[in-house]
């Protein structure tokens, strides 16, 4: 590898902070914010994998209530069990089927009472996916997990608690990117931040965020997604996305509801900046780059028309 190679080659230039993070630091430390977990049952899905077992392992660790782990493995779960300490639920299903959803809720009411807080750590990614190569059922099964699956969470999560709550959706920068071979990954991330736009405006009472958790890297114990191009590249750790789960639990966090977010960019600058945020809707996604209005778009140059 080239010796002036950046790691942060598609990080850095993705920032809306003057800071950038890839690790834990002090507004995220989990010792001074566990006390947002306290008391709390959260649901994770994804828990089999590397994003999932971080944030559950970090909430046990915080004394949350309660700890639901999702995922369509049940060995996968019982093996994530053993490294977790903590009051602990394992409620195995798949995310794409109505009545497998429906079910892990009852489950977890049946066990804690209700459910606090929902972190969707579960997707799914083709790779290498030409359009008019792969097939259609193979282009669609990123829908079904990334779009499908999150409405199938947001549905029986909200008419369990009456529409409130905090609803943590894992998205990607992808949803931002053209690149040959991801038609069907970064359209349904797309997809899916804009449904997260939409739960915010209809339920009022329901915390929804969209978060990036940056290009994350295989933990220690070896739990995590590897794809060896974006090794070189992979350096945000896992527990960086737990921490910014808990912080979004604090008041202070409340501007960030309904829009996009990274994990690396700087939560304190954020809130200082959060009336720039919310009044320019900063966050939030757009439609296309010309200006729309009834003078039309103010071209450079100009005819007569």
């Amino acid at each position: 590898m080239a010796a002036n190679f950046d790691p942060d080659m598609y990080t850095l230039p993705f920032q809306l902070t003057k800071r950038m993070h890839r690790d834990v630091y002090p507004a995220l430390d989990p010792q001074k914010l566990s006390h947002l977990a306290a008391g709390k049952v959260v649901l994770v899905t994804g828990a089999g994998g590397g994003l999932g077992f971080a944030i559950a392992k970090m909430w046990a660790e915080s004394g949350a209530k309660g700890v639901v782990l999702v995922g369509r493995d049940a060995k996968k779960l019982e093996d994530t069990v053993s490294d977790i300490k903590g009051d602990i639920l394992i409620a195995a299903g798949d995310l794409s089927n109505e009545d497998n959803v429906k079910g892990i809720f009852d489950k977890s009411v049946a066990k804690y009472g209700t459910v606090d807080v929902v972190v969707n750590a579960a997707g799914r990614g083709n790779v290498d996916t030409m359009i008019g190569k792969v097939l259609p059922s193979q282009w669609w099964l990123d829908y079904e997990a990334n779009v499908k699956g999150l409405y199938n969470l947001a549905h029986h999560f909200i008419n369990m608690t009456n529409g409130t709550g905090t609803l943590i959706n894992l998205v990607s920068l992808g949803a931002s990117f053209l690149i040959p071979g991801m038609s069907s990954y970064s359209s349904a991330k797309l997809a899916a931040i804009k449904l997260g736009e939409y739960l915010d405006l209809e339920l009022p009472n329901l915390r929804t965020f969209s978060i990036h958790p940056g290009i994350v890297e295989a933990s220690s114990s070896g739990r995590g997604m590897v794809i060896d191009a974006f090794t070189p590249v992979a350096k945000d750790k896992q527990e960086l996305t737990a921490a910014m789960t808990l912080y979004l639990q604090k008041p202070e966090a409340e501007f960030l509801r309904g829009g996009f977010m990274s994990v690396n960019w700087d939560v304190e600058q954020m809130e200082r900046h959060r009336e720039e945020i919310v009044e320019g809707k900063l966050l939030r996604l757009g439609f296309i780059g010309g200006k729309l209005g009834p003078d039309g778009h103010p071209w450079t140059v100009r005819t007569t028309e």
